[in-house]
């Protein structure tokens, strides 16, 4: 009789054990996985401010280009316009980008 009653106390104690066991590591998968969301959110948003990078770089250098040949010639021919359209083009697109970053924060997203 004794012998039942420490098998089924060590019985309990092992469901009691394995119960916590489970619930501990579910808690931990739903830790982990906000974790990659917010990873995978920043790379996103890394990669997109890479691109606008990018773009920012390529309207500089249209810019200068367009600079040094208005100089070269004595006069502008229109790629100095479209440096500075492209620069307001890509100025535009990083605020908006900085504007969207700074919601998505006020939110909490």
């Amino acid at each position: 009789m004794t012998a039942t009653i420490i098998g089924t106390v060590i019985s309990a104690i092992s469901a009691i054990i394995c119960a916590y066991i489970a619930a501990d590591n579910k808690k931990r998968g739903k830790i982990e996985d906000e974790k990659d969301r917010v990873r995978e959110k920043r790379e996103e948003l890394r990669a997109k401010e890479g691109r606008l990078q990018l773009q920012m770089i390529n309207a500089n250098s249209q810019l200068t280009i367009g600079l040094a040949m208005a100089m070269k010639n004595g006069h502008c021919n229109g790629e100095v316009e479209e440096g500075l359209r492209a620069v307001k083009d890509a100025n535009d697109a990083y605020v908006t980008f900085l504007e969207e970053v700074a919601i998505d924060n006020i939110r909490g997203k």
